[in-house]
């Protein structure tokens, strides 16, 4: 109970540093501190699942492989095979779409 009224308050109260680190430590399943290729795959798969067979446009069986390689080809700067925090925060600052994403809680309460 209180790991998630911890998250619930980063989530809603937090920086956006505070948000992505928070989200940075739910992707990196074995707490190494990278996320790799497995980790983000077994992320990815377990989304796709809830999701179901009801989407549209429908998703190809491939699609998580496609959504890991896009994510480690704009995360992964030096190409090591794996994302630091740094790479994972530096590159979710830049991206507008997931800054914007990170404002969706702000105001609820």
């Amino acid at each position: 109970m209180e790991d998630f009224v911890m998250a619930l308050s980063v989530l809603l109260r937090g920086t956006a540093h505070e948000k992505l680190t928070w989200t940075f430590n739910l992707y990196d399943i074995n707490k190494d501190g990278f996320i790799n290729k497995e980790e983000m795959t077994d992320i990815v798969r377990a989304i796709y699942s809830m999701m179901g067979k009801c989407t549209y446009p429908v998703l190809k069986d491939d699609a998580p492989r496609h959504h890991v390689d896009t994510f480690f080809q704009k995360m992964d700067k030096n190409k090591d095979g794996v994302v630091t925090p740094d790479e994972f925060i530096e590159s979710c600052l830049m991206d507008e779409n997931i800054m914007r994403s990170l404002q969706l809680f702000e105001n609820i309460m």
